[in-house]
C-alpha cells in the first residue's frame, strides 16, 4: 500500500491564488502516493478564500477545509489541526510564500529516504531518485532549501515550534501583536556525510 500524505496548506485572503494552488498541489501529491489528503486551513480571511476553497472540497475529495473565525497565526492554525491529521508523511506550507510543489517533492523523497534507512531497507525499492540526479547536488539543494526558509516542510514538533518563534519574533519586531504572513522555519538539516552515503548506495555506487 502506498505511504499517506497529507499537505496542509494555511491561506490567508488567497482568492487569488487558491484555485491554482490546489490544483498544483493535488498533482504534483498525484505523483508522489495515491493515498492523497490536502487541507485547506482558511485562517480568518475576509475576502472570498472560504467559498473557493469550499468549491474545491466538492470538487476535489481529497480536499478538506477548515476555517477559524480569526486569524490565530501560521503555528496555532496548523497546531489545531495536526493531531487529527493521520497519515505516514505530513508536510506543511508556510502560508506566506509562494507555493512551490518542488519543495514537496524534495520533502517527500527526503522523508522517504530517511525512513527506508530507518526500517534497514534497500531505498531504491520504495524511492524515486529522479529529483535527486547526481549526490553532489543532493545536500546543496536541501542546503539552498534551508537558506530560504519557507515554503514547505515536514510539520514535525520542531517545525510547528519554529513557525511559533518565527512569528513571535516578528510580533516583536514590529511592536504589536498581529500575526504575520512571513515564513516557517525548517528543522536543521543532516550533515552532507548523511546524504552522501544514502544517495551512493541507491544508486549503486
Amino acid at each position: 500500500m502506498d505511504k499517506s500524505l497529507a499537505v496542509l496548506l494555511p491561506i490567508f485572503n488567497a482568492e487569488r491564488t487558491l484555485r491554482a494552488d490546489v490544483n498544483r498541489v493535488l498533482e504534483a501529491a498525484a505523483d508522489l502516493t495515491n493515498n492523497v489528503q490536502l487541507v485547506v486551513i482558511d485562517d480568518g480571511s475576509h475576502d472570498d478564500t472560504f467559498e473557493i476553497a469550499t468549491e474545491l472540497s466538492a470538487e476535489f475529495p481529497q480536499v478538506r477545509v477548515i476555517r477559524n473565525s480569526h486569524r490565530r497565526g501560521v503555528a496555532d492554525a496548523v497546531r489545531a489541526v495536526r493531531s487529527s491529521i493521520l497519515a505516514d508523511v505530513v508536510i506543511v506550507h508556510d502560508g506566506g510564500s509562494r507555493v512551490n510543489v518542488e519543495q514537496m517533492r524534495l520533502v517527500w523523497t527526503q522523508q522517504q529516504l530517511l525512513q527506508a534507512c530507518r526500517d534497514g531497507q534497500d531505498p531504491r525499492r520504495g524511492v524515486s531518485f529522479a529529483d535527486l540526479r547526481r549526490p553532489g547536488r543532493t545536500q546543496p539543494a536541501l542546503e539552498a532549501a534551508h537558506r530560504r526558509l519557507m515554503g514547505f516542510q515536514r510539520a514535525d514538533d520542531a517545525a510547528v515550534e519554529a513557525l511559533d518563534a518565527d512569528e513571535l519574533r516578528r510580533r516583536d519586531e514590529a511592536g504589536q501583536p498581529k500575526p504575520r504572513r512571513g515564513v516557517g522555519g525548517i528543522p536543521s538539516l543532516p550533515g552532507q556525510n548523511v546524504f552522501g552515503v544514502l544517495s551512493n548506495f541507491a544508486l549503486g555506487e
